[in-house]
């Protein structure tokens, strides 16, 4: 196991031989061989570890472990302790999510110009990837935990469970075990607790066949970040990302991943797929709070500015509203002779009984579809303002009620909305530009 863990690191070039390292530790039996293997290997090892203060006895039980197998090793120890409850009735977090982020900025404050060590094994990689399937996730999901990331290492990350317990047995070491790891309370437990050991019946041999796997999934993650990042250096100009020459999809995926990463845009499948979806049609979209990509002949632009914000406003019968250069007026009707109008003048009316609930005014939602009045077929407003230059499209009208889009500037009303023969009241919708 020794040279299994050694080839890991070099693999990844974790570490060079004698260098200093931190390893995190909490007694469990995967840090446990984390910091005696690593000190075997030859490197400069030192322990911290974080008390969360989350299981009352037990956690002091698991300090005072790491004190006494520190001393035992020759091994110097650094204990954080925590408040997580706390920092979660203030910060609005979840508890794994709060002792996380407290366990992390514990750590980090030993790390100055040093390698974190953390103990996740195959075991938690697997775990890790069915979680990601579980919600969706591309290539690099299925990766599970990367071995590296920025400053933190996973020298144990191609070591199973079974291996690390096996090797301690033969030494005599003992550890602890956290009592809420055996409960199945959270979806991370139900996997590992419920989901991997059904899947072992099927195949004894699986946690082999995820690290082949794995290994050939990494070549490909790591050959498309190259070619992504090659696209994505020659696709930037004059404030401006030109992927309309980009027909691979993939590489595309990877490039968007690439450009919000550099606006410090968080990354996920949703933001890429309405960027993607966007770049076919052009049009625009608010990709998070106070930033907006434009995208139009496959430039994308980003930008803050308040002008992409979107239209909504109530409005009500009578109601004259000002939407930038033109005004917007709703009018009931005394009197509508529908024989006096052919169908091209009746789709600027709206039958006012056949709207539900209240009536707004707003820009275009997404793909938002609407079937106009005497046609044959639905349309996607987004590509009835294709003529319209991106940056101005969410100031064109939509008038809906609860149900949806109910009338579109420049080409009226849905047929569901439209006077006919028996309307009672008729309400005249007038754009007026200034």
């Amino acid at each position: 196991m020794l040279n299994k863990i050694q080839q890991t690191i070099q693999a990844y070039s974790m570490l060079t031989l004698g260098e200093r390292v931190c390893v995190a530790l909490s007694g469990g039996a995967d840090s446990v061989c984390l910091a005696l293997v690593l000190k075997k290997l030859g490197y400069d090892v030192f322990c911290v570890h974080v008390n969360h203060n989350l299981r009352g006895d037990e956690s002091k039980r698991d300090e005072e472990f790491c004190h006494g197998f520190c001393k035992a090793n020759s091994l110097d120890l650094f204990v954080e302790s925590v408040d997580v409850k706390a920092f979660c009735a203030e910060s609005k977090r979840s508890l794994e999510d709060g002792a996380r982020h407290l366990r992390y900025e514990a750590l980090n404050k030993y790390c100055k110009g040093v390698k974190l060590a953390t103990a996740h094994n195959l075991n938690d990689c697997l775990e890790t990837t069915v979680f990601n399937l579980t919600r969706g996730c591309g290539l690099k999901g299925l990766l599970g935990v990367p071995p590296v990331r920025d400053n933190i290492i996973r020298p144990l990350i191609r070591t199973t469970r079974d291996e690390i317990e096996a090797y301690l047995s033969t030494l005599g070491q003992a550890y602890v075990t956290d009592s809420t790891n055996l409960v199945d309370d959270c979806s991370r437990n139900i996997i590992r607790l419920n989901v991997l050991p059904e899947l072992l019946k099927i195949n004894g041999g699986l946690l082999k066949t995820y690290e082949a796997e794995l290994n050939s999934w990494q070549e490909a993650e790591d050959h498309l970040n190259d070619l992504a990042l090659s696209v994505f250096e020659n696709c930037k100009a004059d404030g401006e990302y030109d992927l309309s020459e980009i027909y691979d999809q993939a590489v595309l995926s990877k490039v968007i991943s690439y450009i919000l990463n550099e606006n410090k845009i968080p990354v996920s499948n949703e933001r890429i797929t309405a960027i993607k979806n966007i770049l076919l049609y052009d049009g625009k979209i608010n990709i998070q709070k106070g930033v907006y990509i434009i995208a139009a002949s496959g430039r994308l632009t980003i930008t803050d500015s308040a002008a992409n914000e979107k239209l909504f406003k109530e409005i009500l019968i009578g109601d004259e509203v000002s939407i930038g250069d033109k005004k917007v007026v709703i009018t009931q009707l005394s009197r509508f002779d529908i024989s006096a109008h052919n169908k091209n003048s009746l789709k600027w009316f709206l039958d006012a009984e056949k709207l539900v609930g209240s009536t707004v005014l707003r820009s275009y939602s997404g793909n938002e579809k609407i079937k106009l009045y005497c046609k044959d077929f639905t349309s996607v407003i987004k590509k009835l303002f294709a003529k319209i230059p991106p940056e101005k499209r969410n100031l064109q009208v939509v008038i809906s009620d609860d149900l949806g889009a109910v009338f579109v500037e420049g080409f009226g009303a849905a047929e569901r909305a439209c006077v006919d023969e028996n309307t009672k009241i008729t309400l005249s919708v007038r754009i007026i530009n200034n």
